[in-house]
Parts: C-alpha cells; sequence; structure tokens
C-alpha cells in the first residue's frame, strides 16, 4: 500500500488511465512481492473488480502469463522475460503521453510533479528503445508556458491533501498580504489550480462560510482527530457558477458587459470570458461580451491587463474600479 493521496487519478473509463494501471501491475508482476488485487486496488484508486478486469484483459489482450500463487496470497508471471509489447500504444496513444507528460509543468512547485515524473518514468522504462526515443524528441517540441509557479511546502501539500482524502479537520497557520499569521480550523473540501496557482476551498466552521485559501500562505497543517461531512448542498460548479478565472466572492452576481472595438474583438471570440457568455459582433466589427459574476475584482485585473483594448460598460462599480486603478496606475508612472 502507499500514503500518497489518490485525488488526482483520471476516470476510470480514461484509456490512458487503464495504461497507466496496466503498466504498474506489470511491474508488480515481475518484481516477486506477489500482489493481491485488494493492495492493488488501493495503490492505484479503483474497485478490485477494475484490477480483476484489467489482469483478464492482460491475459486476453496482451497474452500476459498471468498466475495467481494461493501460497503466497498474489499474483505473478510465469514468464520472467514477458514484457508489455509498445504495439499496445498507437500513435495517438503516444502524443496523448507527450501531451501529458509535458503537462506536468503546471504541478510546479508542489511534491505532487515529483509523484508524476516517477510514474511517467516507469511508463517510459518499459517501452523500446526507438518507441523511447521517438517519444522523447516529440516531448521536447511541446511546451506549457507560464509564469514560475509559487513554491509549497510539501509538508502542508501533503497534510491538505491527506485531509481532504480522509474528511479530516484542519489547523492551519494562515498568513493574508499586511497582517500576521493567524490560526484558523477548516473544513478542507477541494484544491483548484488556476495557471500553476493552487488555491484551497474549505469550509470555516467559525465563519459559517466555505471560502477560497492561497496555499502558498498556508505556513503550516494540522490535522485533527475530528472527522467532518461536505455539506449535502455543496457542490464545486454551483460554488464557482458566478466565479470568475478560479475566483470567487460571495456577492451577489450582477451582469457584466464589456465592450471590444473591431481590432479587438478577437479577445472576445478567440477566449471565453465566461462558461455562460454571450458574445454579439456589431455591424463595424466591435463586440460585446456578457455574462454574470460576483468576482468583480478578478475581472478588473483581467480587463486592466489589455490595456485599454477592453471597455466596460456595466456594471458601474466594475467601471469605476478599472478606472481607479487606471488613474493610479498612471500616477505611480508619471
Amino acid at each position: 500500500m502507499t500514503d500518497e493521496p489518490q485525488l488526482y487519478r483520471s476516470a476510470e473509463g480514461d484509456y490512458l488511465s487503464r495504461w497507466k494501471r496496466v503498466v504498474f501491475l506489470d511491474q508488480r508482476f515481475r518484481d516477486g512481492s506477489f500482489p493481491n488485487a485488494t493492495e492493488l486496488a488501493g495503490i492505484c484508486g479503483v474497485s478490485t473488480k477494475t484490477i480483476h478486469r484489467d489482469i483478464e484483459a492482460m491475459r486476453l489482450e496482451l497474452s500476459a502469463p498471468i498466475e495467481f500463487v494461493k501460497a503466497e496470497n498474489g499474483y505473478r508471471y510465469t514468464d520472467g522475460d514477458f514484457a508489455i509489447p509498445a504495439a499496445t500504444l498507437s500513435e495517438r496513444n503516444l502524443f496523448a503521453l507527450m501531451v501529458a507528460e509535458n503537462a506536468i509543468a503546471n504541478y510546479e512547485g508542489t511534491p505532487l510533479v515529483e509523484y508524476l515524473r516517477e510514474a511517467f518514468g516507469k511508463i517510459l522504462s518499459v517501452l523500446p528503445g526507438d518507441v523511447r526515443e521517438k517519444h522523447e524528441l516529440g516531448a521536447r517540441a511541446i511546451r506549457f508556458g507560464g509564469l514560475p509557479a509559487p513554491r509549497i511546502r510539501p509538508d502542508v501539500w501533503n497534510s491538505v491533501a491527506r485531509a481532504i482524502r480522509d474528511q479530516r479537520a484542519i489547523d492551519v497557520m494562515y498568513r493574508k498580504p499586511g497582517k500576521p499569521s493567524g490560526t484558523r480550523a477548516l473544513h478542507p473540501y477541494l484544491l483548484v489550480v488556476r495557471e500553476r496557482d493552487w488555491f484551497l476551498i474549505a469550509r470555516d466552521p467559525d465563519r459559517d462560510a466555505v471560502l477560497t485559501y492561497y496555499v502558498p500562505r498556508i505556513d503550516s497543517v494540522t490535522v485533527l482527530d475530528e472527522e467532518f461531512e461536505i455539506e449535502r448542498d455543496f457542490s464545486a460548479a454551483e460554488y464557482y457558477r458566478f466565479g470568475f478565472n478560479a475566483m470567487q466572492s460571495h456577492a451577489d452576481a450582477d451582469e457584466v458587459v464589456l465592450h471590444f472595438a473591431s481590432d479587438a474583438a478577437h479577445l472576445a471570440q478567440e477566449r471565453a470570458w465566461s462558461p455562460d457568455q454571450h458574445v454579439d459582433v456589431d455591424h463595424d466589427g466591435s463586440a460585446r461580451v456578457r455574462f454574470h459574476s460576483s468576482a468583480l475584482f478578478a475581472i478588473q485585473r483581467a480587463v486592466l491587463q489589455y490595456g485599454g483594448e477592453v471597455t466596460v460598460e456595466a456594471p458601474p462599480a466594475l467601471r469605476d474600479g478599472v478606472r481607479s486603478a487606471a488613474e493610479r496606475i498612471i500616477a505611480s508612472h508619471g
């Protein structure tokens, strides 16, 4: 068994997820440890029924010589020279593997990146040399950009992940900009990543509210014996329904109207600002984006980054906020 949290696995129906399990099972059947279905299911984060299906598929599709040894209460290969044929990976599968391997960059700054690199290393190690070389050459042609990831303390990350998995309450030492650190008792619900920034969504029993916490600002975590249940009416989708770019506010949602001049209309058409947005294109080529959101502070930052190419038409509070921020920028660069 392993203590690593199983919070980040893909859905069981995903082919790449199944292939990762098959590769892992292949290694365990060859290392002489005689793993059983219960142990393998716990490590892979799936049911024993899924493991039995994987084993049967390996026997039928890959002609894997797997046997169950009653004396050891586990599985092994009867042929120590057996290896999974690389032909089971199509060109499409290999390309998906290349993209997924490079996507590890999105987890920089967290201990998860080491777990993922180790997992991909194991997968690549069982591929024939020519296939592995082709993969490595192709992988260099894919890169995930962005600012460097903020660092998260490994002990903080592991404690938060374990508490979410086990639904255990935590005490955290949390610091807000310009204020001294303070202790907060939380019920951690889930982790959210946005542009390499990680956020903890947790319920604060003292404030009777579900709030968002920036993980790099957590200095320490103590996992308590107290267990909790996620509120029945909590839904991550509903929590972010009127948010913006993974940010959320408990204020009432306003209708947001953004105007894009004709030479900037592509900013409205190439990338969505909200899942429920409506885009109108005028006869002069300009565009308006309409959606509802309560996270006006996050929209303000997004508008400002385009340096005047986006005009806020509504709500007035957002328009005033952008104007005030722009005036401060002018004053500080005068």
